[in-house]
């Protein structure tokens, strides 16, 4: 479903969008919309796994050593 939208833009970006064709200038407005919301989300995750690294202590021993106790525990007689 689309929806019709009322938007402001600069005379700069209204010069440029004026070459393109009528269709695309929807489909670069809502790529780009679409790219910046994804980059948000990208960014607030980041920051969400930052705060959750601080807040946490470290583990001791390798990643190798913790699939060896974990298979260990799966494949005991």
């Amino acid at each position: 479903m689309s929806h019709r939208v009322n938007i402001m833009l600069d005379n700069e970006v209204w010069q440029a969008m004026q070459a393109l064709p009528r269709g695309e200038r929807s489909r670069l407005v809502n790529r780009a919309i679409k790219a910046y919301l994804l980059q948000q989300r990208r960014q607030k995750a980041a920051e969400a796994m930052d705060a959750l690294r601080e807040s946490t202590r470290p583990l001791s021993g390798s990643t190798e050593q913790w699939v060896r106790e974990d298979r260990e525990s799966h494949w005991k007689d």
